[in-house]
C-alpha cells in the first residue's frame, strides 16, 4: 500500500541527531493496519520505501508516543537542503512481500561473507537507539542462535557469587538481559545500553550502565581499580562491558559507531563520568583501543600489558 503526505522536518537529540518527519495520525493508523496483516508488531518499525521527489530510498519507520516518525538519513536530507522546520512532501509505500524479503536476508546474514567483500558502515548510516525502543525480536537476532553471544548474554560482569554460563543457562541468562534492557517499552525509566539499526535491520549491540551494577566488575576483576582510588559503590559512574555485532556485519565499523553514541545516553541519563576496557590484543567484545580514543574517552590507567581504562567525564 501506499500513502502520501506532507510534514515539517524535526530534530530529535538521541544518542545522535537525528531528523524525521512525523507521519500523520491517519496514514500512521493505515500503515500500521498494513504491518499487522503482513506480521508486524503493531507499533514496532516497520519497513517502508519512500519517495521524496525524485529521490527513492528504503528505510524503517520509527513507532513513537503511539505514533510513526520517517527519518531522514543525511544522504537525502543534505542534498535538498532540509533543515529542521522545513515542509515536505513524500510518498511512503509498504507491501507484504518485503516482510519475507527481510526474513531472507536476515538468513543470509548468518553465513559469514568472504574476507574483503565487507564494505564499511559510516555512523550515519546506522540508526541507534536505546534498547528499550528496540523490539526484543531485534536484539535476539543480533545476539544469534549459536556461539558466546547467544550463552553469554552479556552478563558476564552481572553474574553473582558461584554463577557462571553453565549453571544459569542461556534462557536465565537472556532473560535478565530482557528485564535490563526493557526491550519493546518505551516509557520505561531506564535501560542498559544502545542498539543499531543499518536500513531496518538490527545490526549492534552496546552494553552501557552504572559500573555498581556489575557484581563481578567490582568483586574480582582488576582491570577498573588498579592503581585508582574509586569508590565502587559511586552509581554516577557508568561502564560500557560489551559490544556484540550481529554476523555477516562484523569488521564494518558499527561497534565503533555505537561507542560514538555512548557519551550522549550515560550523560542524558544522569552518569557525570562514563568509563570503557578495551583489549589491546584483540578488542573482543570489550573494544579497542581506538574505538574509544575515536569518540573522544582519554586513557587514564593501564592495569596491565593489554587493558587500559578509558574515560570521559561530564
Amino acid at each position: 500500500m501506499e500513502r502520501e503526505f506532507a510534514g515539517e522536518v524535526i530534530e530529535w537529540r538521541g544518542p545522535a541527531p537525528y531528523y524525521f518527519v512525523p507521519v500523520p495520525e491517519p496514514d500512521g493508523l493505515a500503515l500500521r493496519a498494513a504491518g499487522s496483516d503482513a506480521g508486524y508488531r503493531e507499533w514496532g518499525m516497520l519497513p517502508v520505501r519512500v519517495r521524496m521527489g525524485s529521490t527513492e530510498w528504503k528505510t524503517s519507520l520509527w513507532s513513537r508516543d503511539g505514533g510513526y516518525l520517517l527519518p531522514l538519513k543525511d544522504a537525502v536530507r543534505k542534498p535538498a537542503g532540509l533543515d529542521a522546520g522545513d515542509a515536505v512532501e513524500v510518498r511512503v509505500e509498504f507491501a507484504a512481500v518485503r516482510r519475507a524479503q527481510r526474513k531472507q536476508k536476515q538468513q543470509r546474514v548468518s553465513v559469514p561473507r568472504p574476507r574483503g567483500s565487507r564494505e564499511p558502515v559510516r555512523a550515519e548510516q546506522l540508526t541507534i537507539v536505546p534498547a528499550n525502543q528496540a523490539a526484543w525480536e531485534d536484539l535476539r537476532a543480533v545476539f544469534g542462535a549459536s556461539g558466546d553471544t547467544s550463552q553469554c548474554w552479556c552478563q558476564r560482569f552481572r553474574m553473582l557469587p558461584k554463577e557462571s554460563w553453565a549453571s544459569e543457562g542461556p534462557e536465565e541468562l537472556s532473560a535478565r538481559l530482557r528485564d535490563q534492557t526493557a526491550c519493546d517499552d518505551r516509557k520505561a525509566p531506564a535501560t542498559s545500553g544502545l542498539v543499531a539499526y543499518l536500513d531496518g535491520d538490527p545490526v549492534g549491540w552496546c552494553a552501557v550502565a552504572p559500573r555498581a551494577d556489575h557484581p563481578r566488575l567490582l568483586r574480582d576483576n582488576r582491570v577498573p581499580w588498579e592503581g585508582r582510588t574509586e569508590d565502587k559503590a559511586d552509581a554516577g559512574v557508568w561502564a560500557v562491558t560489551c559490544f556484540v555485532t550481529r554476523v555477516g556485519y562484523r569488521r564494518r565499523g558499527i561497534a565503533g559507531a555505537l561507542a560514538q553514541a555512548v557519551p550522549e545516553f550515560a550523560r542524558e541519563r544522569g552518569a557525570r563520568a562514563v568509563e570503557g576496557y578495551p583489549d589491546f590484543v584483540d578488542g573482543g567484545s570489550v573494544g579497542t583501543l581506538a574505538m574509544f580514543t575515536d569518540a573522544g574517552f582519554t586513557e587514564v590507567s593501564r592495569p596491565g600489558r593489554r587493558r587500559a581504562v578509558l574515560r570521559i567525564d561530564f
